[in-house]
């Protein structure tokens, strides 16, 4: 054994420098029975979100032109090397004062913005001007030029998701400043409406550009219709953002949805291999992961990661809740990589 071992030993260090590798070298560990990531459960809370933003609002000066965005990320525990959400996703928080704009810039890298408080501030993407709206998901497709700017009175708030790590990990990321000092946009009688759709959440079964703009007040009332109806029992009433144009996600490596979950409901428990990251828009509850309770209010921010068994609950016996949600299923389901499990019950605790 050990003339064998120290044969083995020899070959492996020659192929190593002709740059070759012996596939025994591959350790069980490393073809585990089920998918294994590093990206661990985690609840970030508002209180300490807002403290941080309103600490960066008197310390970061983005009229100065040093720094263009003021945004404060959410850091993963399993990834503080990287201080990215997920390995796929990155979900941030962006606040904006009255009179300041956020330079112009594209970039390969697809983003969503979903707007937490505050009135008049607008997005352009591509010259469509946005305004923004409490409970509205604005796009920014890849490589598409875009600006914020505020023109009211009170500070605005929004989520900031994007998928960077996965851009990242195909080595293709760009960024490009725009030329000019502000990105024109088009006059309302040239705009087409960018706004879209959702649809609801189905439980799985055995080339025009994308609209840009999901209104809260077009989404909210089909939530609640939903709601009424014939909820998913892994999600409750949720629905998903879509291109109406193909029927597709919500951008090709990301779909948004929104849920409510009515009160008092707790769903079934079930896992799948995409990430998924949650924001409480309104309402309070609990999500157990992998036997572990993450207790969530209006604000908070929590992510499950890939094949960890979960469900949800809303803790209040009158009041919804509603959670916007952002996941990389899109990714998994074009290579054929997306699988999902059910165990049909609701966790203790819930």
């Amino acid at each position: 054994m050990k003339a064998e071992s120290k044969g083995s030993e020899e070959l492996d260090r020659l192929l190593g420098q002709r740059w070759l590798s012996g596939l025994w070298r591959v350790g069980r560990e490393e073809r585990p029975l089920d998918p294994k990531t590093t990206v661990k459960p985690h609840l970030w809370k508002w209180a300490d979100i807002y403290d941080s933003l309103v600490q960066a609002r008197s310390r970061i000066d983005i009229r100065s032109g040093s720094v263009e965005r003021r945004v404060i990320r959410l850091v993963n525990p399993g990834l503080k090397e990287t201080e990215l959400t997920s390995h796929t996703m990155s979900l941030a928080f962006q606040l904006i004062q009255p009179g300041e704009v956020a330079p112009a810039h594209r970039h390969t890298m697809a983003a969503i913005r979903f707007i937490l408080q505050g009135k008049g501030a607008y997005t352009n993407v591509e010259g469509q001007k946005m305004v923004m709206e409490d409970g509205d998901l604005i796009l920014t497709p890849q490589w598409t030029w875009h600006e914020h700017a505020h023109e009211g009175d009170q500070e605005m708030i929004w989520i900031d998701g994007l998928d960077v790590p996965f851009v990242q990990s195909l080595q293709v990321i760009s960024f490009e400043p725009y030329k000019d000092k502000r990105l024109p946009a088009k006059s309302s009688s040239d705009a087409a409406p960018p706004y879209g759709m959702t649809r609801p959440v189905r439980e799985p079964s055995a080339a025009a550009p994308p609209p840009l703009h999901y209104r809260w007040r077009d989404a909210y009332p089909g939530l609640k219709r939903l709601s009424e109806a014939n909820p998913n029992p892994f999600e409750g009433a949720a629905m998903e953002y879509v291109n109406p144009l193909t029927g597709g996600s919500t951008l090709p490596t990301l779909s948004c949805w929104i849920q409510m979950l009515r009160p008092g409901m707790r769903t079934q428990i079930h896992r799948h291999t995409s990430t998924s990251i949650y924001h409480v828009f309104r309402g309070s509850g609990t999500t157990v992961i992998n036997g572990e309770p993450l207790h969530w209010e209006k604000g908070d921010t929590f992510i499950v990661p890939l094949w960890h068994w979960h469900a949800h609950a809303n803790r209040s016996a009158q009041d919804e809740a509603i959670l916007f949600s952002m996941h990389d299923a899109p990714i998994l389901k074009a290579f054929g990589l997306y699988r999902e499990e059910s165990r049909g019950d609701s966790p203790p605790g819930l």
